[in-house]
This record gives C-alpha cells, sequence and structure tokens, in this order.
C-alpha cells in the first residue's frame, strides 16, 4: 500500500495542476473571418448535420459571426462560436452557438463537437 501512495499522490497534483480548462478564460476571436476559424465552424456544422442516426439536416455555413477561444492544454483549444447556419431545403438562416475541441494541424477525427444548441432564426 505505501508504494501505490506517491502515484496516487502525483495523479492528485496533475488534476489539480492541469484541470480541464474548467480555470481557463475565454478569449474573444478577432478576426472571426480566418481561415482556421471558418474550418472550425465548418467542421461543427457538418457534425451536427450528420448527428441524426435517421434523418441529416440539409445545413450549410453561412459564416462565423463571432467567438472565443479557450486552452485545454497541450495545444489543445476550446472554440465557442456563434454561427450563421442555412438550411439548403428551406432557405431559413438560424444562429447556433457550438463548442468544438480540438489542436491545430491535427487530423479531423482527434476534433470533437462538445455542443451545439439554435439560438434564433436570423433575420436579413
Amino acid at each position: 500500500m505505501r508504494s501505490l501512495l506517491p502515484l496516487l499522490v502525483a495523479a492528485l497534483v496533475a488534476v489539480t495542476a492541469f484541470p480541464d480548462g474548467a480555470d481557463a478564460v475565454w478569449t474573444p476571436i478577432a478576426n472571426p473571418g480566418t481561415l482556421l476559424v471558418k474550418q472550425v465552424g465548418n467542421f461543427a456544422v457538418i457534425v451536427y448535420s450528420n448527428a441524426g442516426p435517421r434523418k441529416h439536416r440539409p445545413l450549410q455555413l453561412v459564416a462565423v459571426v463571432g467567438g472565443d477561444t479557450q486552452p485545454v492544454g497541450n495545444g489543445v483549444t476550446d472554440y465557442r462560436l456563434v454561427l450563421a447556419v442555412n438550411n439548403t431545403d428551406t432557405g431559413s438562416t438560424a444562429m447556433y452557438q457550438c463548442v468544438v475541441r480540438g489542436k491545430p494541424g491535427s487530423r479531423a477525427t482527434t476534433w470533437v463537437l462538445r455542443s451545439s444548441r439554435y439560438i434564433r432564426r436570423r433575420h436579413s
């Protein structure tokens, strides 16, 4: 039992020192029109569009309206974005907020859509 104590203490220190982004600060994205931010937004729309097991949602990214980033650790970042999304069947546009986690420059399989929610219909 005595030999496990240093491992338990090390694990507790690691969890305390490197929380899962809980205390990190969200920083506004200065230019939501950059290629990286658009790619993150497009990823979110594609994943959300195909999330329903029975029905594909015909959605297309119109623009990233705004957002924030938050470092998670090891180069991984959370992106909280507000997206203008077009329904290609109806032609209507709505606003969605999503949170995507990923590491720029990594494979698409390492990215995750953590949440997505409808905000409102967009009026033009």
